[in-house]
């Protein structure tokens, strides 16, 4: 495996920041931690990006303009337009490494999650809008912003080191309160990180030893379509899977330890923390807690979780893999782009989810295949899943076991859609294994409308 200098400059951040993140712990004056942490997450931009760097700047101050000056029913709209196209003209023209794209995507969902916070915060209390259907309420999004963002807090929140990297997204609410809560010197957060930094190291090593044999650069050469058959170049993108996946949770682990060890995300285990959320339950116990109250409280970081692995190795379907992989942006997109969609159908709703990923992912024809998968998939499989449901678990477990299997089975075909990066090589791989599980799913379409035929 090559480490080129992007590669170094981009892990050698995340372990710059989450060294310094535990001298941010011990700040107590607010407005010095919030410039602390402005500060890092601007050199940290500046490391990553280099001169690109007025990209970063052009997107926050676009959104400062849009966020500050426009009309509150209209001001998502607006943000995610001019972000949303300024990430498509990052992929294709300006981003010289994926690390730097993993960057402005995670400032995008933080300033467009902003002005959908907004959004909502003027439906809420403004007497000139109607008010809100209580089926688009949300567990914890009956809390109000207390003031709304300057421009300056945007800037802050933006650059914020925390999370610049890749992920964890986290909304302006928690942010905000952030910095009056005495939990973050409470928890006990080096123990958490310490995990984390375990983690990081046994899947490097997983990583490591696959990549001394197994390769995406192979998918280039004539060797492989001309000395192995179709059955051979199905299988090799099992070991590259697991790579794709070892490397997420790496990346992962590193980002959130860079959380832990600033004491960020950090909550009581009775606020039932989730996932880009934050506290769910009790609500209220947060604005009246105190450090002597603090003390006594048990503690969990599931607001940063990205991973649920149980599920997401042994789920038996694909809604469990979709919902359990990087968590806090599938939360990002359910409560931005689903939910807000009240309005049309669930099968329209979730494809307007997918093309929305699709395009701050990368507008390529890699992305655009692997979400129009996904979608009929996930579809089918819930069709399917009402045909045969069956309460017994007898006859619900062969069900469950065709069901995971094929969704490894899909897994592994989509694999190439993440790792090829040409279109012409992801094109000619494809071709030479005949799209075959797309006929597949084809033919599973066709076999679902009959059914549905028969049975009405």
């Amino acid at each position: 495996m090559e480490i080129g200098l992007n590669e170094i400059i981009y892990y050698f951040s995340l372990l710059i920041c989450m060294s310094l993140g535990s001298y941010y712990r011990k700040i107590d004056d607010i407005e010095t931690k919030r410039n602390y942490g402005a500060g890092l997450g601007i050199l940290t931009a500046c490391l990553i990006c280099g001169f690109q760097i007025y990209h970063c700047v052009l997107m926050v101050w676009g959104n400062v303009v849009i966020i500050k000056c426009s009309d509150k029913r209209y001001v998502h709209h607006l943000s995610m337009a001019y972000t949303w196209t300024y990430l498509i003209y990052m992929y294709y023209y300006a981003a010289t490494s994926q690390y730097v794209i993993w960057l402005h995507q995670a400032m995008a969902l933080k300033l467009v999650g902003l002005a959908f916070e907004i959004n909502n915060h003027d439906k809420r209390t403004n007497p000139n809008r109607p008010p809100m259907p209580n089926n688009t309420m949300t567990s914890g999004d009956n809390q109000v912003m207390t003031t709304e963002p300057t421009a300056v807090d945007i800037i802050t929140y933006s650059f914020f080191f925390i999370g610049i990297h890749k992920g964890p997204y986290y909304r302006w609410k928690t942010f905000e309160s952030h910095f009056s809560e005495p939990f973050a010197t409470l928890g006990d957060c080096r123990v958490i990180t310490m995990q984390k930094l375990k983690k990081v190291a046994l899947c490097s090593m997983g990583f490591l030893l696959l990549s001394t044999r197994y390769s995406a650069k192979y998918y280039n050469a004539d060797s492989f379509y001309r000395d192995h058959n179709t059955d051979y170049r199905f299988l090799y993108n099992i070991p590259l899977l697991v790579m794709f996946f070892l490397q997420n949770q790496m990346v992962m682990a590193l980002s959130t330890a860079v959380c832990t060890e600033a004491g960020f995300g950090v909550y009581p285990a009775k606020c039932n923390p989730l996932p880009g959320h934050g506290p769910s339950e009790h609500t209220s116990f947060m604005n009246v807690v105190t450090a002597e109250t603090a003390l006594a409280e048990e503690y969990n970081f599931g607001m940063l979780k990205c991973f649920e692995n149980g599920k997401l190795l042994l789920g038996p379907k694909m809604k469990d893999t979709l919902r359990s992989w990087d968590m806090p942006t599938v939360y990002w997109f359910w409560i931005n782009i689903y939910k807000n969609m009240s309005k049309t159908n669930k099968e329209t709703r979730s494809a307007c989810s997918y093309l929305a990923w699709t395009l701050w992912c990368g507008a390529d024809l890699q992305h655009f295949i692997l979400a129009a998968t996904l979608w009929v998939y996930v579809n089918l499989e819930l069709e399917f899943s009402g045909i045969f449901n069956t309460a017994r678990q007898m006859k619900r477990l062969p069900w469950e076991i065709g069901f995971s299997l094929m969704r490894i089975l899909c897994l592994i075909y989509l694999t190439p859609c993440v790792i090829i990066k040409d279109t012409s090589v992801f094109l000619r791989y494809y071709n030479s294994i005949y799209w075959i599980y797309h006929w597949f799913l084809l033919g599973s379409i066709i076999v679902a409308i009959a059914l549905q035929k028969l049975l009405n």
